[in-house]
């Protein structure tokens, strides 16, 4: 991006009378752009939230992640505002915001093939470990309209359904021109309104077509009577450390995946309801001429072992039918605007990261635009780093996930990919950990330099031989997809780089192809805590030191979490102790 405080959109000079009343126009009321208001207003900033619908409504984007809710915590503590906090365990969200929501405990992966029976021995699983914390399924549609409501708290100014048609951009700020309502004059306006943003629009910001490799389309609903994936099977035909349904459920199969996200997964549920999409490459699964449902049905009869799971289910709302998901712009940020998020590009759902980048993006966004306010100097250049993030995470994403849609070819290479996957995971998780417990101890934001630094790439660390590997197993995937490379060949060599690297963590048993649920046990932390000391290179031992015992050290901390929720919880799971804290659903 070029050094200037212009764009393409060549501000008009200011008029007479054009005194801003805002300093930020937030559009969107949803998660993403009522959390960035609320920071924003906490720290004196004039807000004004404008949606062109009103809460509550459904929305995708239910699952959290460990990275996501660490980003949270970090936030909620640089912006100084603790209820961003309540959102990251589970049992805070039960008590203090919505009873509505599932626990997630989990990543579960299936594999599938077309008529045939699931294998059991083709399976992977991810657990959380319970040492850290436990994650989320959003019930969006409560969770949203509560943000909005922090938002509200801080001081900033809400209207809903006020669409905007417009924006005008002079030097001296900018006038949004909505379909009721006089216009509204701001400093910044900031973009959160996803796919249909009004900024994308009137600059004609979206490519086209899109740099994104990965191609995708969705269907997907909200059901009832979706049955616990494990009730469906024999018991003990997995034997894995956690419930299918106490955490994301991923079916997998060549060309696609399905996800399963339920909210009555756990005894003080209130939630009879559960998230499910089918997500699917059109390349290989053309749209049908039949309805969303039609489709879903004909298509989940083909698998033997995930049609039951929805035999008795019925949807309870409207079936979402997309064309293709992925979009992306050329420039996300300009002379007193920015696009966030899903304003600024989209991929898929796989690996639930798009919350996860929405609080990257308004972590980092936060704090120039509030020092941009205070210096009354909005030029492109101090915000020229919201833009490397948002189509950094952007591309790393597409990468990700388009790589992960060509390991569904072949079950061996998707128990190498997993792998990877999870080896990222692990690292970036570490990465966060130990960023969030540095800055608590002294809130000074210099600590965060590297985080910042690594961001833009997923949060990998920035070690040379951790990289090199992952650049390997993303030219081996594309050399897959590309026909040039058997995937057998593919997941051989990722398996030996994975036996060969000395910075891989070995209790997580990812270097094992027959081990398939790499859950962190007390034990494993402690074995993996004594590696770290004394086995593994000094710059990766540093970091699983720090990223595990740093945040350790704040787990029985009662501002990070609250161990009364978390015992009536573990309580409530017993037989008959436990029965005044269960809640009956509703038949």
């Amino acid at each position: 991006m070029a050094p200037s405080r212009r764009t393409t959109t060549e501000p008009r000079p200011a008029s007479s009378g054009d005194r801003p009343q805002y300093d930020v126009a937030v559009l969107g009321s949803g998660l993403a752009g009522s959390t960035l208001a609320a920071c924003l207003a906490k720290n004196g900033a004039k807000v004004l939230i404008l949606d062109a619908g009103s809460h509550p409504r459904f929305a995708i984007g239910e699952s959290t992640i460990p990275y996501t809710s660490m980003m949270m915590r970090l936030v909620s503590e640089r912006y100084g505002v603790p209820e961003i906090k309540w959102l990251t365990t589970f049992e805070a969200t039960q008590a203090k915001i919505s009873t509505n929501c599932g626990v997630k405990r989990n990543f579960g992966f299936l594999y599938h093939r077309e008529n045939a029976k699931q294998n059991p021995l083709e399976t992977s699983e991810f657990p959380i470990p319970k040492i850290t914390h436990t994650e989320n399924h959003f019930f969006r549609q409560d969770t949203d309209a509560w943000m909005l409501g922090v938002a509200v708290k801080y001081g900033a100014h809400v209207r809903q359904q006020t669409r905007v048609d417009d924006v005008e951009i002079d030097d001296e700020g900018v006038t949004v021109l909505a379909g009721s309502g006089d216009p509204v004059r701001v400093r910044f306006v900031v973009d959160a309104s996803g796919h249909r943003s009004p900024i994308a629009r009137k600059f004609d910001l979206r490519e086209d077509p899109s740099r994104l490799r990965h191609h995708s389309r969705s269907l997907f609903t909200h059901m009832v009577g979706v049955k616990p994936y494990e009730g469906t099977v024999p018991k003990g035909v997995h034997n894995n450390p956690s419930p299918w349904s106490e955490g994301t459920l991923h079916h997998l199969f060549d060309g696609g995946w399905m996800w399963v996200i339920p909210f009555d997964n756990h005894p003080r549920a209130t939630n009879p309801l559960c998230s499910v999409g089918l997500n699917l490459d059109p390349r290989k699964h053309p749209r049908p001429d039949c309805s969303p449902e039609e489709e879903f049905r004909r298509f989940i009869a083909k698998y033997p072992d995930i049609e039951p799971q929805f035999r008795e289910a019925r949807a309870v709302r409207d079936w979402v039918s997309t064309g293709r998901l992925q979009y992306s712009s050329k420039q996300t940020v300009g002379y007193r605007w920015c696009l966030t998020s899903h304003a600024a590009g989209f991929v898929d759902a796989l690996f639930s990261r798009g919350l996860s980048n929405t609080m990257e993006i308004i972590h980092a966004l936060g704090w120039r635009l509030l020092d941009a306010i205070k210096d009354d100097d909005f030029s492109v250049e101090r915000f020229a780093y919201v833009q490397e993030l948002e189509q950094g995470l952007l591309d790393f994403n597409d990468d990700l996930v388009a790589n992960a849609y060509t390991s569904f070819s072949d079950w061996h290479l998707w128990n190498a990919w997993f792998r990877i996957w999870s080896l990222g995971q692990i690292l970036a998780t570490f990465e966060i950990n130990r960023a969030y417990a540095r800055f608590l101890d002294s809130h000074d934001p210099s600590v965060l330099a590297r985080l910042e630094r690594q961001a833009p790439d997923g949060a990998i660390p920035d070690y040379a031989p951790a990289r090199e590997l992952l650049k390997r197993v993303s030219e081996l995937t594309r050399s897959v997809h590309a026909g040039d490379l058997p995937a057998r060949a593919a997941a051989h060599e990722m398996m030996e780089m994975l036996r060969a690297a000395d910075f891989v963590p070995p209790a997580f048993g990812l270097a094992d192809p027959d081990n398939h649920w790499t859950d962190a046990s007390t034990m494993k932390i402690v074995d993996t805590l004594k590696w770290a000391k004394r086995n593994a290179p000094v710059e990766i031992g540093e970091l699983v030191h720090e990223g595990l015992t740093l945040f350790i050290r704040k787990r029985f901390d009662r501002e990070e979490f609250d161990l009364a929720e978390e015992l009536k919880h573990i309580v409530a799971r017993w037989p008959v102790i436990g029965r005044p804290l269960r809640v009956p659903l509703p038949k």
